[in-house]
């Protein structure tokens, strides 16, 4: 007999269902689901406040990135990152520094730099 396929919102809204009938315990329910007993609150939850919408599945992404690298800054690495193309992370944040610009992190640098194309992949000698 082949698996039963259900969507995630589908398999929660059954269980929201379930779990309002009474007729079988919450803990009883998570552990069919495959989900903690917080989590099946917190569904329950999130179904009486905002009904069918609030169970679906939400974005991950970080409401806001207090350490996101400004533009500016981006395209000021990026332009030292032309101008001196096999320099590398730590030498650029030098750089940056001397001109009055800190990083948190000299690895920025390489983000900055992987994030706009520029992130040059050496291609030296092989090590024995």
């Amino acid at each position: 007999m082949p698996w039963k396929k259900m969507e995630v919102r589908e398999q929660r809204v059954e269980f929201v269902v379930r779990a309002l009938c009474g007729s079988e315990p919450l803990s009883r329910l998570c552990q069919e689901f495959g989900v903690s007993r917080p989590t099946g609150y917190k569904w329950l939850q999130r179904y009486r406040a905002g009904g069918v919408e609030a169970i679906a599945e939400r974005s991950r992404r970080p409401l806001h990135s207090p350490t996101q690298t400004t533009p500016v800054l981006e395209m000021r690495i990026v332009a030292l990152r032309r101008v001196y193309p096999d320099w590398g992370a730590r030498k650029l944040a030098v750089l940056l520094s001397r001109e009055g610009i800190e990083l948190p992190s000299s690895t920025r640098c390489i983000v900055c730099c992987c994030a706009t194309g520029w992130c040059g992949i050496r291609t030296g000698m092989a090590r024995p």
